[in-house]
């Protein structure tokens, strides 16, 4: 998620990090925000435990909320702090809401408003009544559900647009039924100020969604693009070619991606995916022209290659800040790691280079580490990039399952083949400190180059990938550092309930 690089670093990593740090401290600024309300309210106070359940449930549904503007699609969350923090947040603090929201009716002591009465919560009682006690838990099972649905979803082989409908309905299933319950039985909710927090982080989170569903989709009728190309580069690789249909040219970056929408603006059927092109990389003639290289691999990326010429696409795009640090950086060398359709954004970021047309760039000892299962799936490189336009690149393909012809690397990217890409037989790692790594690729081949890099001495600071499914289980430098970002945050939140409930 974040990594707190040393002064030895260039500015430009030292700049990043300092963003992620900021983003962080301003996150946990807004979780706690609510018990800071509850605090200077001033109420009596109820026993410790009953203190310290009301301060972890005002931070879990606090949480909850900010789960919302985390999902929103906010592009200046995503190409500030990358898509890869935003995510890797929003999945990690929805687990901390759960255990929160799970202990906080088990740590209560005080009894229950009496059957004959309709009391609020106070010192003595606490407001829980039928309807109450029904809200919270569907609320609390819901949110159980959605977690697991999304931890599963890929093992599960869920359709993804039907896990997009599921989470969107949990989500807003959550946020009604938790509202209820803590504006009716939360004992600081019954205070103003605390209710119009409520109702404010509610409505907030209710725009989120009618942005992006309701929205969005309205205002993209109006920015249609249309099909100009739709070709196979390789085995069910397609490079889509797209313009759009007025004058207005999408400013955007090299290493960026879109969620892209087939023939409709229907909310629910689209996918991410990177460019392959670069801005104004073409010349005048096509520089409204965006290229994506798509895998066919199921329902939706099937459509894409039956896409005929004129047929009409939309984008919710730019999002991302993949490969942006290599534009930053005058000094040290490049390694470019892909695997599959991975092979997107380094194809961008190497066209961006190339228009840069800044000597210090294509002069730097640049290297193209590419992954694939067959060699029918490798694209050719040199038919999409003025590979010559670098002085000194190199390409290193990668098969998983070769032939009897293949002559080169095969096997998996694992440390074994990594090291004698990047060191050989000279063993110079002094030069592997000096460079800059972007992976980008299914999420196990990922999470292996990261471990194997970090295994011959690289530092995570070095390191970039993006990628959009985590999992937790697997081993590694990274994993290991997100999870350890998360518990600390977590444990700083129960001290924060801990400290307010004494």
């Amino acid at each position: 998620m974040i990594e707190i690089t040393s002064l030895k670093n260039n500015n430009g990593i030292m700049k990043l990090s300092l963003i992620s740090l900021s983003g962080l401290l301003v996150y946990l600024a807004l979780i706690i925000s609510p018990l800071a309300i509850a605090i200077s309210l001033d109420l009596e106070h109820r026993p410790f435990l009953d203190q310290l359940s009301s301060g972890l449930a005002i931070l879990g549904f606090n949480i909850i909320f900010l789960e919302f503007v985390l999902s929103g699609r906010i592009r200046l969350l995503s190409k500030t702090l990358g898509v890869d923090w935003v995510l890797q947040i929003h999945q990690l603090m929805s687990r901390t809401a759960a255990v929160f929201l799970l202990a906080h009716p088990l740590l209560y002591t005080l009894p229950h408003v009496p059957a004959f009465s309709s009391f609020p919560p106070s010192a003595t009682y606490l407001g829980l009544t039928t309807g109450t006690a029904f809200t919270g838990i569907v609320a609390l099972v819901a949110l159980i559900i959605l977690i697991g649905l999304a931890v599963t979803r890929h093992t599960g082989h869920i359709k993804y647009e039907y896990w997009r409908i599921s989470h969107a309905l949990l989500a807003v299933s959550i946020a009604l039924l938790g509202f209820h319950h803590t504006s009716h039985a939360g004992r600081y909710s019954q205070e103003t100020v605390m209710l119009r927090y409520w109702q404010i982080a509610f409505g907030i989170s209710l725009l989120t969604l009618i942005w992006v569903y309701v929205i969005r989709p309205l205002i993209q009728k109006f920015h249609a693009y249309e099909v100009v190309n739709v070709r196979e580069t390789a085995h069910k690789i397609y490079e889509l070619t797209i313009k759009a249909r007025n004058s207005k040219i999408l400013n955007y970056q090299a290493g960026q991606f879109a969620w892209l929408k087939l023939k409709s603006t229907a909310p629910l059927f689209e996918n991410p995916f990177s460019f392959s092109s670069s801005p104004n990389i073409s010349g005048d003639k096509n520089e409204e022209q965006l290229q994506f290289l798509i895998k066919d691999v199921g329902d939706f990326t099937h459509q894409v290659s039956e896409l005929k010429e004129g047929d009409l696409v939309y984008l919710d795009a730019p999002y991302g800040n993949f490969g942006q640090s290599c534009f930053k950086h005058t000094e040290g060398n490049i390694v470019l790691i892909a695997g599959g359709a991975g092979i997107a954004p380094i194809i961008s970021l190497l066209r961006g280079l190339i228009h840069t047309k800044n000597v210090k760039f294509l002069n730097k000892h640049v290297r193209v580490i590419y992954g694939n299962r067959i060699q029918e799936q490798m694209i050719n490189l040199a038919s999409m990039v003025d590979l010559q336009a670098f002085t000194n690149l190199e390409v290193i393909p990668v098969i998983t399952e070769p032939n009897a012809q293949w002559r080169d690397i095969s096997g998996l990217l694992d440390q074994s083949n990594l090291e004698k890409i990047l060191i050989g037989k000279d063993a110079n790692l002094s030069e592997l400190k000096n460079t800059q790594f972007y992976i980008c690729g299914p999420a196990e081949m990922i999470d292996s180059v990261e471990s194997a890099l970090t295994g011959m001495g690289v530092s995570l600071s070095h390191i970039e990938s993006e990628k959009f499914q985590y999992d937790y289980s697997k081993k590694g430098v990274r994993n290991r550092l997100s999870l350890l970002l998360a518990g600390g945050i977590s444990a700083a939140l129960v001290v924060s309930a801990w400290l307010a409930a004494r």
